[in-house]
């Protein structure tokens, strides 16, 4: 039996017990993996290619088979996507997952069973942490304990499940597959397969099909609409709190609308949706009139009071990304949320894998996820190759993974921290993409952390950032920093701020520094853009059929952005 396959066949309690004891067994369990997929492999296409059969250990797999990039493999994917079997992976592909990456190239992720498995031990034991967390601050609501109590939940007995399908959550996800290949088989977005698997996905606030409208303003207004009818929303999730924030914002802009809706039990005419699409939700809404009077006292008292924190006051925990690029949005939703809930990383993966296991509240480390995938590290301190067992605290590393879905040697051009060890396995935290890293003059200053740098400068100075990506000009040996600001009444002083950031990044930042001194690097300019460039800046991706939950706008860019989004350089 594969050690997740073991993970899902036990109860939660049994199931933590058997992870820590992997933990303790790191090189063990990773070697036992990589065996396992490789005999898993060992008569497909690639196997073939790399004689699988002979590969006896880590070392035998490290001499034999190349870091293999997408590109590599991509002739095998598109056999596959013909339907063809045994290429990366014994049998047939389920399904592919559409990833763009920081690229924006779009990629074919293939999966199949075993990797769905392993993925879902990983989710157990990310929702037995975050259960269990959850209960002990439950535990301590008479009111909630009282509404459990008359739900059925044996309260000396719980677990994640049990406790958490007796609420509702509000969820920003992606569509399950909607496309095909040539060979007919499903192509979708990672957060929408892993929302399929999930065991909350019942208490779902607002009907499922939302996720498959094409039109954002009608998908943004229903999801709403139906979430504000419970009261009892335990827990927001999404990879990006911004996109929280959007829907919190839209729905103060939108809120008359939505209590009228409420109210009647009607679905607003002005939403762009096609005949059957309005006849299914109008058979899914009722009329709420009471909701819709407590929700209208609310907006009485002002715009502020419709919000999360007051009309979804049950809440205990939000789940998003809270490291790397998008981490920084976190802080800017906290305001519309209830003061004291508890704030979990949804777990480091992409979707190639689920790579980390969360096991505490507020930290944006989890324990790496070593009974699904095989990983490798190269050290961003002299380049060496090393294995899970092998990681430093507080050392920085590359992640190369090898997976059952068909991924060898695979690099994800991600760069991880190590915060601590579970055992003997490392806690790890996404840093940035290896790719998102400043490098004019061998600074190697991580970009989405000077972004994070310049929000809390900003915020300072009393501007709210809503945007920012960063240009390495390498003529002038500079870089060339573009800020969307929430609106204000006068322009700020670039030039002062601009000064006052580059002499922050240097006191942060020694590389930089260093390269300041010796005129290697000259001083950051920041430039306004004008409202609305972030907004465009999505809608030129989802022009490519990418849904705003999935985009991932990059920190660098290679290019200055249209002159006409520049308010003042």
């Amino acid at each position: 039996m594969e050690p997740f396959e073991k993970i899902l066949s036990l109860n939660e309690k049994e199931a933590v017990k058997y992870w820590f004891e992997l933990c303790n067994n790191c090189y063990e369990t990773q070697e036992e993996v990589l065996l396992n997929i490789l005999e898993n492999a060992k008569n497909t296409e690639i196997g073939r290619r790399y004689n699988f059969k002979d590969i006896k250990s880590i070392k035998d797999y490290q001499e034999t088979i190349p870091i293999l990039e997408y590109e590599d493999i991509s002739d095998y994917i598109e056999e596959m996507a013909l339907a063809k079997e045994d290429v990366l992976f014994a049998g047939k592909t389920l399904f592919f997952i559409s990833t763009s990456g920081t690229t924006g190239t779009s990629k074919k992720i293939p999966e199949n069973d075993l990797s769905q498995k392993a993925k879902s031990s990983v989710l157990k034991l990310r929702n037995s942490f975050l259960g269990s967390e959850l209960f002990e601050k439950i535990k301590n609501d008479p009111k909630i304990i009282k509404y459990l109590t008359e739900k059925g939940v044996d309260l000396k007995n719980p677990n994640s499940n049990s406790v958490l399908d007796k609420f509702h959550f509000y969820s920003v996800t992606s569509a399950s597959p909607n496309n095909k290949t040539e060979g007919g088989i499903d192509v979708g977005f990672a957060s929408g397969k892993t929302f399929e698997n999930s065991s909350f996905g019942k208490s779902l606030a607002y009907p499922k099909e939302i996720m498959g409208l094409t039109d954002g303003e009608a998908t943004m207004y229903l999801s709403m609409l139906f979430s504000l009818i419970h009261d009892d929303i335990v827990i927001i999730t999404s990879n990006n709190a911004g996109r929280v924030y959007a829907r919190i914002k839209y729905a103060q802009k939108h809120a008359e609308k939505i209590i009228t809706d409420l109210r009647n039990g009607t679905i607003n005419e002005e939403l762009s949706l096609s005949e059957d699409e309005r006849k299914l939700f109008e058979d899914y809404i009722e009329p709420h009139p009471k909701r819709a009077d407590f929700l209208e006292k609310l907006l009485n008292k002002g715009e502020d009071y419709f919000i999360p924190k007051y009309y979804w006051p049950n809440m205990i925990a939000a789940r998003f990304w809270l490291t790397g690029s998008v981490g920084v949005n976190v802080d800017k939703v906290k305001h519309y949320l209830p003061e004291d809930i508890l704030y979990f990383d949804i777990g480091y993966g992409a979707s190639e894998g689920k790579l980390s296991i969360p096991k505490k509240s507020n930290s944006g480390a989890g324990t790496l996820s070593i009974a699904s995938i095989f990983y490798e590290f190269i050290s961003q301190e002299n380049g060496e190759i090393l294995t899970a067992d092998q990681l430093e605290l507080n050392k920085e590393y590359e992640l190369i993974l090898t997976n059952y879905a068909g991924l060898y040697r695979y690099p994800l051009h991600d760069i991880i921290r190590v915060t601590g060890f579970t055992g003997a396995t490392p806690d790890i935290e996404f840093v940035t993409k290896s790719k998102e890293i400043l490098n004019i003059a061998q600074e190697k200053v991580p970009a989405p952390s000077v972004i994070e740098e310049l929000r809390k400068f900003l915020e300072k100075n009393s501007l709210i950032l809503t945007q920012a990506q960063i240009l390495p000009n390498l003529t002038d040996s500079n870089y060339q920093i573009f800020i969307e600001v929430e609106e204000t009444l006068e322009n700020p002083d670039l030039n002062k701020l601009s000064k006052e950031f580059d002499d922050l990044l240097r006191n942060k930042f020694e590389l930089y520094n260093r390269n300041r001194n010796f005129d290697s690097i000259k001083a950051l300019k920041l430039n306004l853009m004008k409202n609305g460039w972030q907004k465009q800046l999505y809608k030129d991706k989802e022009k490519n059929g990418i849904p705003q939950s999935q985009v991932k706008l990059e920190s660098i860019i290679n290019k200055k952005p249209e002159e006409k989004w520049i308010k003042e350089e």
